[in-house]
């Protein structure tokens, strides 16, 4: 069928496209012969996969598929992931769910070897609709890959999720909890900055639209990040933010490993409403948010390591503003950090596929430190999760995925599990 298709490809253009009065006269001046070199080129990008792209591969820190425009030659690529859920809990009265989680559509088109443009769609809960990321890249010949230059809607350099968050590309079938109450993946701002490769080091500089104020309401509360996102979308913009990342590819023990550190400064932005105190020209409250983390594998042991911190200065002025409960309010200093191990068991059982078993453990305490506007909360403390399950590829871009997450609060005594099945794919 293919061979057909391809038949059939070359004898339209040599053949009955000449006759139509729409064919450039360079071609239809041609003889056969040329003619047929010329597109039999082109079959050859088509059986390469120029009609959707390059091959998936990891480029720039990002996944493999949204990497596909970077790996193109040249026009438009066409990528995207998606994941599939269930949860069940094993104790309390939370129901249990099915999810189709995600389903997200890659967009590049490459113009030249130096200009670029990618975007991501993203369809979440099967009824919720995103654009996830969309830029224009400008990467000069002249600089080979040393300096390029990024503008539009970025996903922000932070730890190792918020770029790599490909169902293939981390164990379980949730993300880490550090890397989504914390660093609160994926997050995503408008903004331009600039980007390249020095040897073995990677580096990213961004500047981008900074903190959104989340509102007064009850739910946004002292133990999550997630409620600052603006997500691009009709963004408060009279406060900006740094943010940026530098990772080393180091070859030691015979494996690859990546080191990397990030960081992040930024106000949180005025409310934008005349009805509060907190007004344009307040002292606002900044936050500074640093990772460091390693992943690699060692010993034929996959690993990830992470550590995180958030610090609020002035951060007494946004809690009087928030009006939430003592208790609820923002901590100075935030903490988390998880580790995680896995290895791939498949040839040790006889199978080709990858079969991994995983564990992986977290410890987050969202009041690590606070100010004399906020009372110290025991649930915000001492959050402890332990995720232990395996991971399964059939083949690389598939990923089939069963787990347990237990989690533990000092302040409530909470103790739940709850177990997961997923299935993820890229392509």
């Amino acid at each position: 069928m293919q061979k057909l298709f391809y038949s059939l490809f070359l004898v339209f253009f040599v053949i009955l496209m000449p006759i139509n009065n729409g064919i450039s006269k360079d071609m239809a001046s041609l003889s056969v012969e040329e003619r047929v070199d010329i597109l039999s080129e082109e079959v050859d990008r088509l059986k390469n996969g120029g009609v959707f792209g390059g091959e998936i591969g990891s480029q720039y820190g990002f996944g493999p598929a949204a990497s596909k425009v970077y790996n193109t030659p040249s026009g438009l690529s066409i990528g995207g992931y998606g994941e599939i859920v269930y949860k069940s809990y094993t104790s309390g009265d939370n129901t249990d769910e099915t999810d189709a989680y995600r389903g997200v559509l890659y967009f590049g088109y490459k113009y030249n070897e130096e200009w670029s443009l990618n975007t991501e769609l993203e369809f979440e809960h099967a009824d919720e609709s995103y654009l996830e990321f969309a830029y224009i890249d400008y990467t000069p010949s002249k600089f080979n890959g040393a300096l390029g230059f990024r503008a539009g809607l970025l996903l922000l350099p932070q730890g190792l999720v918020n770029e790599l968050h490909e169902p293939t590309l981390f164990h379980g079938t949730y993300r880490p909890k550090v890397e989504t109450l914390m660093i609160p993946s994926t997050t995503r701002e408008n903004g331009a900055g600039i980007f390249g490769e020095l040897g073995n080091f990677e580096y990213k500089i961004y500047y981008v639209t900074s903190l959104k104020n989340p509102g007064t309401a009850s739910s946004k509360t002292g133990n999550t990040m997630r409620n600052f996102r603006s997500k691009g979308s009709n963004s408060v913009s009279n406060e900006f933010a740094t943010v940026g990342s530098l990772h080393y590819n180091l070859n030691a023990f015979g494996n690859q490993h990546l080191l990397g550190v990030s960081y992040y400064r930024g106000k949180i932005q005025p409310s934008g409403t005349a009805a509060t105190t907190y007004d344009i020209h307040d002292a606002l409250t900044t936050v500074h948010m640093r990772s460091i983390f390693a992943q690699g594998e060692l010993a034929g042991f996959e690993y990830k390591l992470l550590y995180h911190q958030n610090e609020f200065d002035n951060v007494d002025r946004f809690n009087s503003y928030s009006g939430a409960a003592a208790n609820a309010k923002f901590g100075e200093k935030q903490i988390g950090y998880y580790y995680e191990i896995a290895k791939n068991i498949g040839d040790l059982v006889g199978s080709t596929w990858y079969i991994a078993p995983f564990f992986r453990y977290e410890n987050l305490d969202f009041h690590e430190r606070t100010d004399s506007s906020a009372t110290s909360n025991r649930d915000y403390q001492d959050n402890q999760y332990w995720n232990y399950g395996v991971s399964i590829k059939p083949i690389a871009n598939i990923v089939i995925k069963a787990d347990v997450l237990r989690h533990t609060s000092p302040g409530s005594n909470d103790n739940t599990r709850q177990f997961n099945l997923g299935i993820g794919y890229i392509f």
